[in-house]
């Protein structure tokens, strides 16, 4: 079979829906695992991240025809689970998206041996913004400007809580050993 890049996945998949949906499922079988990913942390629970991701397959079915071009495919996807997260969360009422949040505030239980055990709970208790801006970052691999896209502020700003996070971590993976 014949590969193709994205450009040319989308607009396959554009000119085949609704009657023909193989270059959909080519187009969003590389993302599937890490939309799951990104939205079960975000939502800090699995069953609902997957529920979360399924809908966000079936919204980027619903509206391929009308995505055009003004960002990536993959910032336009993860602008769709950001967005179906931030309903399912207000939904539930579980958490707030309150900007001021005071990184020090974050006490780790107990001294996880392992590193990565470490920096999970460390990150499960990050303020939305700032875990959905790690999430993006290094799960998804997305560049700041398409994370700014993302979460709807400014590059500036998105670089800021990242380096301010990256400082914490550094500050607290040093004191934990």
């Amino acid at each position: 079979m014949q590969k193709f890049n994205e450009e040319q996945l989308v607009i396959l998949a554009q000119d085949a829906l609704p009657y023909d949906a193989s270059f959909y499922q080519l187009l969003v079988k590389p993302y599937v695992t890490q939309l799951r990913g990104y939205c079960a942390r975000l939502l800090n629970d699995q069953h609902e991240g997957e529920d979360a991701a399924q809908e966000v397959l079936i919204k980027i079915l619903l509206n391929l025809k009308s995505f055009e071009w003004q960002q990536s495919f993959r910032s336009w996807m993860y602008k769709i689970a950001h967005n179906e997260c931030i309903d399912r969360i207000r939904k539930n009422s579980r958490v707030s998206f309150d900007d001021e949040f005071n990184l020090e505030d974050i006490h780790i239980e107990s001294k996880p041996q392992d590193m990565q055990h470490l920096l999970a709970s460390i990150m499960e208790q990050l303020s939305w913004l700032d875990r959905n801006i790690m999430l993006l970052r290094y799960r998804s691999g997305l560049e700041f400007s398409e994370i700014a896209q993302i979460v709807g502020l400014k590059l500036s700003a998105v670089k800021m809580r990242h380096t301010r996070v990256l400082d914490f971590l550094n500050q607290r993976i040093s004191s934990s050993h």
